[in-house]
């Protein structure tokens, strides 16, 4: 029996979800050749909160161990995008004799959108002790113009 020529048969509205979903699991990540070749660099989902103060939304990012000057914050609309990189390196010392070196790096990458328009306008933004806290006003809807048809 064809589904074509029978109009009563129950389609699955998720299976060709669930199938795309099984299919990019299963299948070569694009990143998989450079993580064998070790020039693979993660980016790490930075961790965060989201509220809804009424007028702004407040949000609350970790970056732990990253400089200041290290984060970018980007609006575009309703799409916050933030970034940050932290890299440490231990000096050497003159006539210390290095047994043990460590270096780490990290790179934090967010971007969501917001359920409204936020504005740059009396926006804020505050970092201390590795959280990002970030005050982001509301765009004031503009009411919607009717045209009058000549």
């Amino acid at each position: 029996m064809t589904t074509r020529l029978t109009p009563f048969v129950r389609r699955d509205l998720f299976s060709p979800m669930f199938d795309e979903l099984f299919r990019d699991f299963w299948s070569r990540p694009a990143w998989m050749p450079a993580l064998l070749e070790g020039e693979f660099e993660p980016i790490e989902r930075a961790r965060m909160d989201v509220v809804d103060k009424g007028a702004n939304y407040e949000i609350t990012v970790e970056l732990p161990g990253v400089k200041k000057e290290d984060i970018n914050v980007s609006i575009d609309g309703s799409r916050v995008m933030i970034s940050a990189e932290t890299k440490t390196e231990k000096e050497k010392k003159e006539g210390e004799k290095v047994i043990y070196a460590e270096r780490s790096a990290a790179r934090y990458a967010r971007s969501f959108e917001l359920p409204t328009e936020v504005t740059e306008a009396g926006a804020d933004a505050h970092y201390e002790n590795g959280v990002l806290r970030l005050t982001l006003p509301k765009r004031t809807p503009t009411p919607t113009k009717r045209l009058e048809i000549h």
